[in-house]
């Protein structure tokens, strides 16, 4: 059963939106309870197949890519294990293998160095789990968690673009994109964006579906993943918010109060737990004051962007992640404005969006690695490209999703292999 989140007029006939109300309707399903009625029952048959299908597109441009990326990588010397313990991987797969560390390290100026504990709780303890479960070796341990992951994302990817009533062709083509999108390496590889993927787009389309104990459920697991889960937490507070707004004190108001006050609770855990392996309760915010991610409202990235478009410390920045940069900053910007014009797309999903950016811009740490941050959010702005592309003959989608799946692939080597810095 396909849920539609949707605007309602008020009893005056305005369709302005700030006299709408959001709702969610459903269609009833042969032999299956109608709408309105307190049973949930799960899509029909041939909406799982439809989903299973997505999945395996994704798969299969996934492993094109993947393959590239390999292959490429070999090209240089590197073996497919040095490939999957570079950057971040290398630092999950540490502390899943060995834990925290217990102290923050501090250099002669008194500022703290890098660490790992910037990095948060869940991924490093699912890499763990399968590797005991398992016994594979913790790096395909990793890639294990990864896949496995991104899979649940793409299934999401698919289902939250039926609830905002594209077609299936839409579905898939927005589940292609994101398969084959210059970052997508980060899906493949022992990083948290895939898991953070899989919660924050099954998170959004519980909202859609105002299934606030899942949301808030859901939004917690993301909080345990990265902290940019503060985004979704911002997404459904003011979704729930909402809903209670237009509820008034209903009988179900009180899943929405819950979903407000339970949806935090995994960053702070995460937050909590890793200042409890250091013995200070902003053990975290410490070590992150190193790797520069506090909020300073664009100004590192303004700062950034001037150096790349002077071409300042060429040798370390004028590459293709410059153009990957600045594609993100003005084309996100771009997206939101479109999305919000677009009366077919549900205001929390732009607003997810929206914070993605705002946080995205207003943090100075990283800024090679801001493409990368916005992947999981970018199947919400392929909503924009994936309703006219399902239109397209298929001789031209087989092209574009094994041509970029190649060069998504080929990016990825040069990103995790030869460039520098931290992609």
């Amino acid at each position: 059963m396909k849920a539609v989140f949707r605007l309602t007029s008020d009893p005056s006939g305005s369709a302005s939106p700030s006299s709408a109300a959001l709702s969610v309707s459903a269609p009833a399903v042969a032999g299956k309870p109608a709408a309105g009625s307190s049973a949930r029952p799960g899509p029909p048959a041939y909406a799982r197949h439809q989903t299973a299908r997505a999945v395996a597109l994704y798969l299969v441009v996934a492993a094109v890519g993947f393959t590239v990326m390999l292959l490429v990588s070999r090209h240089f010397g590197r073996t497919p294990e040095m490939v999957l313990r570079r950057w971040d991987s290398g630092h999950y797969l540490h502390i899943a293998q060995h834990g925290y560390p217990g102290e923050i390290p501090y250099g002669p100026d008194g500022e703290p160095k890098f660490s790992r504990l910037a990095f948060f709780p869940l991924v490093p303890a699912l890499i763990r789990a399968v590797h005991l479960v398992t016994a594979l070796p913790m790096v395909w341990a990793g890639v294990v968690v990864s896949w496995a992951a991104a899979s649940v994302a793409a299934a999401g990817v698919f289902r939250l673009v039926r609830a905002v009533g594209g077609r299936p062709g839409a579905g898939y083509a927005c589940v292609a994109l994101w398969a084959c999108s210059p970052y997508a390496f980060a899906l493949w590889v022992p990083y948290s964006e895939a898991v953070f993927s899989a919660a924050l787009i099954w998170t959004l389309l519980a909202v859609l579906e105002r299934r606030w104990l899942t949301a808030a459920a859901l939004c917690a697991v993301a909080g345990a993943v990265r902290p940019s889960a503060s985004v979704l937490v911002g997404t459904v507070g003011l979704a729930a918010g909402w809903e209670l707004i237009q509820q008034r004190g209903g009988r179900r108001a009180w899943r929405a109060w819950v979903a407000v006050l339970t949806a935090p609770l995994g960053i702070l855990a995460s937050w909590l737990f890793l200042g409890s392996k250091v013995g200070r309760v902003d053990g975290w915010f410490e070590a992150e004051r190193a790797w520069g991610q506090s909020f300073d409202f664009g100004a590192g990235t303004a700062h950034v962007l001037k150096d790349m478009l002077l071409y300042r410390h060429a040798g370390r920045m004028a590459d293709l992640r410059t153009a990957a940069v600045i594609a993100v900053l003005v084309l996100g910007a771009v997206g939101v404005w479109a999305l919000a014009r677009d009366r077919r797309v549900p205001w929390p999903l732009v607003a997810t969006v929206a914070l993605a950016w705002v946080l995205i811009v207003g943090t100075p740490g990283s800024p090679l690695s801001k493409p990368r941050f916005m992947l999981p959010f970018l199947p919400v702005l392929l909503l924009l490209a994936a309703r006219p592309l399902a239109r397209a003959p298929l001789g031209v989608r087989v092209c574009l999703y094994g041509g970029g799946a190649v060069v998504s692939g080929w990016y990825a080597a040069g990103l995790l292999v030869l460039f520098e810095g931290s992609p």
